[in-house]
């Protein structure tokens, strides 16, 4: 058994990665403090203005990002992978990859880049961009892109959640949905990377890693 070095990522899927990582953290940082200014200032100060710029930045790289994932997903010359993200192939491997992880099975199948569990949870978290999106564009009561009316173009948001209060409650539970992917994400990389031995941890920085082989 020899290992060898595989090109997992390549440079355009790491960045896309790590833009969208970035603009995840600093809209929760930036939400929180809208919601809670917990530093000094408040509603109507200077630092709630940079705060809420920061915020509408980083929700367009973040929508920017997805955008871009999707073109790499169907366009990529190294790896268009949009065929990974099949819903009714992931759910027919879901029993097999989570006896594995409540231990009941000693190993699971060879899935290649995503197990299913993976493919599924990356696929509905591209769709929670969307959703978080939505409420966050239509608790907005400004203009979007210069000349789109937020509050008139997305009420129909808040009308089908419900009313602005309920979107409110929808946009920051997205949040935490966020915050709990990034923990699991990165607990289950650090744990892969450990128990496999096949850095899957630095892969998404160096873009290389380790395959067995006979």
């Amino acid at each position: 058994m020899q290992n060898d070095m595989k090109y997992e990522w390549n440079l355009a899927f790491r960045i896309d990665h790590w833009v969208r990582f970035l603009s995840i953290v600093m809209l929760v940082f930036t939400g929180f403090y809208i919601h809670w200014p917990f530093m000094s200032g408040g509603p109507g100060s200077f630092l709630m203005a940079w705060m809420r710029f920061f915020h509408f930045v980083c929700a367009y790289t973040l929508i920017l990002g997805l955008v871009v994932r999707i073109y790499l997903a169907f366009n990529s010359r190294f790896s268009s992978d949009w065929k990974d993200f099949s819903i009714t192939k992931n759910l027919a491997g879901v029993p097999d990859i989570l006896g594995y992880y409540i231990f009941v099975k000693g190993s699971h199948k060879d899935y290649g880049r995503y197990n299913p569990l993976q493919a599924l949870a990356y696929l509905a978290m591209a769709f929670m961009v969307i959703f978080v999106s939505l409420t966050g564009a239509a608790l907005y009561k400004g203009s979007l892109f210069g000349f789109i009316n937020a509050a008139g173009s997305f009420g129909w948001v808040s009308r089908m959640l419900g009313g602005e209060s309920y979107v409110r409650i929808w946009h920051i539970f997205s949040m935490w949905i966020f915050i709990i992917f990034i923990i699991v994400h990165a607990y289950m990389s650090v744990l892969i990377s450990a128990s496999n031995k096949d850095k899957t941890l630095t892969s998404i920085f160096t873009g290389y890693k380790l395959k067995k082989s006979a």
